[in-house]
């Protein structure tokens, strides 16, 4: 169909407008947690693509128990993570028939999977959990400044790309795009202090949205190089026009983190403002 990535975003955006800024935070955290768990189930698969033998269903609930760690603030993540490193090469030990020459990549890619997926994906629910007030807002700053900014480097590379970023991993993508994408998200970034955040100061809005860009790029790359070693060009088909959760996701659970840590650092140099704190 030709529209079809069109018609998926006018669907799931008002859908995810309203979970992200209205819903009760267990709906908003059950979301993120499934989109997580779907995103695992790719980049395992596509590990199995690859001929090594993951077991899908044990990183499943691995992976769910590190969500659920981050949604029950009183349970430790640590011991999530800890947990993980545990069973994966446990499952391994005790399996029988197990290849040996294949043990050490098979459980590598499964705690790598489990631990970026369950971590990352968890991080998104303690932007939106932590910061009630500016927490859905910090949300949707995050997802327009990373989605539109790689709309803008799209667009800018196919009409301007000359010089290519990663012509090993994405073809595609050029210096010229990446720059078109960055001056994207930047002024996304400015549109978003200007109409319902102000809340984010102007300066640090312009570094967030360059800094979040940049490193959404290398989230993008660094999926892309997984799928490239695994010979497949989506991680799934279960978003019709936009490839898999791990392909849509990708920049997304990447760049989680770093907004949290730079805003977190925002809310103690500004302490003493109750715009900040209220």
């Amino acid at each position: 169909m030709k529209y079809t990535r069109e018609l998926t975003t006018l669907v799931a955006g008002p859908v995810a407008i309203l979970i992200i800024g209205w819903a009760p935070p267990l709906v908003f955290d059950a979301a993120v947690g499934l989109c997580a768990l779907l995103a695992l189930y790719e980049f395992l698969v596509m590990g199995r693509h690859k001929g090594f033998h993951l077991p899908i269903p044990l990183c499943m609930v691995l992976a769910l128990f590190i969500l659920v760690a981050f949604v029950v603030e009183q349970v430790s993540v640590e011991v999530g993570v800890f947990v993980t490193l545990l069973a994966i090469p446990a499952f391994y030990v005790l399996r029988r028939g197990e290849d040996l020459e294949e043990a050490l990549p098979s459980s590598g890619i499964a705690v790598l999977s489990t631990l970026y997926v369950g971590m990352l994906g968890g991080s998104l629910i303690r932007l939106r959990g932590d910061f009630p007030v500016n927490g859905p807002k910090l949300v949707y700053f995050l997802l327009l400044v990373v989605w539109l900014g790689d709309a803008g480097a799209y667009y800018f590379g196919r009409t301007f790309g000359k010089h290519k970023l990663s012509p090993r991993i994405s073809p595609k993508k050029t210096v010229e795009g990446l720059i078109g994408g960055v001056a994207t998200a930047v002024v996304t970034a400015m549109v978003i202090h200007f109409t319902f955040f102000r809340n984010f100061p102007l300066v640090h809005v312009i570094i967030a949205g360059t800094i979040l860009s940049v490193a959404g790029v290398v989230g993008d790359l660094a999926e892309s190089m997984w799928k490239r070693s695994a010979a497949v060009k989506d991680s799934g088909t279960l978003i019709p026009g936009h490839g898999g959760f791990l392909d849509r996701f990708d920049s997304i659970f990447y760049t989680t983190p770093i907004l949290y840590a730079y805003w977190f650092l925002i809310l103690h140099e500004f302490k003493t403002l109750k715009i900040m704190s209220a």
